[in-house]
Formats: C-alpha cells, structure tokens, sequence
C-alpha cells in the first residue's frame, strides 16, 4: 500500500462563501455585512485601501448668444485612506479520542460552527456597533436625549427629519435598538397596532418590525457599546463605553469587508502528537464612506466628545499680516477638502481660543464673527502674529459643528 502523504488543506475561500450566506442568520448587522460596499471595496496588498472619491461642481444657465471659449474641470477626485483594523486568529486542537468518546460531538466542524455562532460573529456584531456609533459621531450624529414611552415617537420624528435634511433615503435606513429602547416603542401611545382575526388562533403580535418604513432590529444592550477591548475575545471597555440605545445606519453608507486569509485543518501527526488542529486567521473592519457621512445617527447615554482639527498657521509671502492656514483631521482629504456636506470656518484675532461645544451652532458671543475659509491651505490677510485663529468644521445643513481645532497666528512681517 503507497504512503498517503498528510497535507494542510486551506479552504478559505470555501469557508468565506459559507459564512456570507450564515450572516444574515448569526448577525444583527447582517444588513452591513452584507453591504454591495462591502463586496466593492476589496483589500489588495496589505490591510490599507484608497477609496476614490468624487465631487462634482453644480450647473449653471445656459447663454444661448455666445461662447468665450473658456471650459473649465467641473470634478474633483480625492482619496480616502482606510485600515482593516481586526486582525484576528484562531485554533484548537481535537484529540480523536474526545471526537470517538463524545460520540461525534466534539469534531471540527461543531467546535468551528459554535465558535463562529457565540465568539466570532458576536465579536464582529459589537466592534461594528462602537465603529457606527463612531461614524454618527465623527459626522454630527449623536444626540444623548433621555429616551421614554412619551418622547420616544417625537424624538424618533425629529430623528428622521434630521436624517431627511441631510438627504439621506428613509428606504434604506435600518434602525438598530436594545431591548429597552424597543421595549419604549412598544409601549408608546402613538404606535397603531392592527389585531388578524382570520387566524385560526387567538393571538396578538405586538412586534414592531417596522415604523414610517424603517426597518427595526433588536440588538443586546452588551452589544450595543460605544467601546470594547478584544484582547482575546470581545468584552466591554467598562471604564470608558457609553451605552448606544439605538443607531440609525444606511449599508450603502458603510463598507464592512471580511478578507480570510487562511482556514485550514491538518490531520493527526506526530508533531500534533495525534492530534487534529485547525487554525484560521482573518482580517475584518469597516469603514464609512466620507460623502455618505449623513448616514449614521445614534441616541447614546452621554453627548459625543468635539473632534479634533489641527491647525497650522505659516507666515506669508505676499503682503504683511499675510498668514497661510492649513488645517488637518480625521474629515479632511489630504488634497485639503472636506466632504461636500461640510465647511471649514474661522474666526481670528482674540487673544484666546474661542470654545465650541460638539453639536451645537458656531458661537457668536462677545461679537465673534465666522468666515469660511476658502481653500486648505488657504492665506489670511491683516492678521496680528500670537492672536489666535480657531477653525471649525460644520455641518453645513443643520449647521452642527463637528470637530475644531486653534493655533497663534504666524504672520509675513
């Protein structure tokens, strides 16, 4: 009888297939698993991509009794850098004895679907929580109201009106709650609720699986944290997670990709002493898409914290009091714009930096004024060297602003 040569076997391309048509039924998110931007944006090489991104100038009237001869590019393309940020790994070892003496239970292929259905997924379903409800809050999203059985239709109104001003497609919203948070629109007077009588039972399904056309998925309250460590599995970050008690998300909004680098089983050999072992390492994230920023809105148990711009200020090189302000942060492509549903503004000349409170409007106080800084990196004019400049990012539909950031001035003398 020849040898039979034992060989690792990688079937993780197999196995990914496999769990995409599982998410839907292990995931709470699966509708951002399974996003199309999911499938679309891909790694390559490496765990960074650049996500191209397009903005485009708007139209204008038509002369129809001349032509100068001028055209001008009406586009703009910028590059998005994103990390896949889980990398992850796991193995066991089987014993053949346990498989023989458990009578079958213990084998590979139980062990990996319990592991899939209570640690990966679970694991996978709250890290995409904290990253949504990090998106809400990078883009003007978060609101911290209390939420009870006599507000909760009113504020889910507002909720939606806020989300339709930003122009984003009720249709395609799904609205992720923990129980309690469900639990309160139940309750709510204002939720009409039809009784079937053409059953041939008596029952009354008092499930609210969708309001003004948004579809509702229940989600644990544990999984529905703004911070989790993952040094081996998943726990919550006790000392610094803030409660999500529901997350309003467009999937087209979000990319979610799962990228399975390697699934394989060897067979019992003397290195294993006898033993099976299965090993499988993957990468996963998710990413939200900067011209979509609209698409995520969260009622957290506390206000979201004002994002961080940094600013940069440079002397001149044209007039005196000239200074050249250059402004960096998590929503600025590095050509220096901002997403198209976003402004930078300033406001210089105080011998301090000017306060801004997360989610509110640009003060006005003491006689501050704003302007909108043109450009990045742009030149100022007239400017006092040591004064302060403070720049903002606003939201430019609900006016929200959304991050800041100060310097002293730097001025041409």
């Amino acid at each position: 009888m020849p040898n039979f040569v034992q060989t690792d076997v990688n079937y993780a391309a197999e196995y990914s297939r496999a769990l995409a048509e599982a998410y839907p039924y292990l995931s709470y998110f699966g509708a951002v698993w399974a996003s199309p931007n999911s499938a679309l944006y891909r790694p390559g090489m490496g765990k960074t991509m650049y996500i191209p991104t397009l903005s485009t100038s708007g139209a204008r009237a038509v002369d129809r009794d001349r032509i100068d001869g001028v055209f001008t590019r009406g586009w703009n393309n910028d590059l998005q850098a994103v990390m896949l940020d889980m990398d992850r790994e796991w193995d066991t070892l089987v014993d053949p004895m346990d498989i023989l003496e458990t009578g079958d239970i213990a084998t590979i292929a139980n062990i990996t679907r319990m592991f899939n259905e209570f640690q990966k997924v679970p694991e996978m379903d709250a890290y995409l929580a904290a990253k949504l409800a990090g998106f809400a809050a990078l883009y003007g999203g978060i609101d911290a109201t209390t939420l009870t059985t006599a507000n909760i239709l009113a504020t889910w109104d507002e909720y939606l009106a806020e989300m339709a001003n930003r122009r984003v497609n009720r249709d395609r919203l799904v609205a992720y709650m923990t129980p309690d948070t469900y639990k309160l629109l139940k309750e709510a007077a204002g939720v009409t609720r039809f009784v079937s009588t053409d059953e041939g039972y008596r029952g009354i399904d008092r499930n609210v699986a969708r309001l003004d056309g948004v579809n509702i998925v229940e989600v644990p309250a544990d999984m529905m944290k703004s911070a989790y460590i993952f040094t081996q599995g998943w726990a919550v970050d006790v000392a610094n997670a803030k409660q999500i008690n529901m997350l309003l998300v467009d999937p087209l909004a979000v990319a979610a990709p799962i990228k399975y680098e390697t699934s394989m089983m060897s067979a019992p050999t003397a290195q294993s002493k006898g033993k099976y072992l299965y090993y499988e390492r993957y990468y996963y994230g998710a990413f939200s898409l900067m011209q979509r920023g609209a698409g995520f809105f969260a009622n957290m148990s506390a206000a979201a914290t004002l994002g961080a711009l940094t600013v940069a200020s440079a002397a001149g090189t044209v007039a005196s009091g000239d200074s050249v302000i250059t402004v960096t942060g998590a929503l600025v492509y590095d050509s220096g714009r901002v997403p198209m549903d976003y402004a930078l503004y300033y406001t210089s000349g105080q011998s301090a930096a000017v306060s801004l409170t997360y989610g509110s409007a640009l003060p006005t106080d003491g006689g501050v004024t704003w302007t909108q800084l043109v450009g990045n990196p742009a030149t100022i004019a007239s400017q006092t060297a040591g004064k302060y400049i403070t720049v903002a990012l606003v939201e430019k539909t609900t006016g929200k602003v959304v991050a800041g950031g100060n310097t002293t001035l730097v001025v041409k003398s």
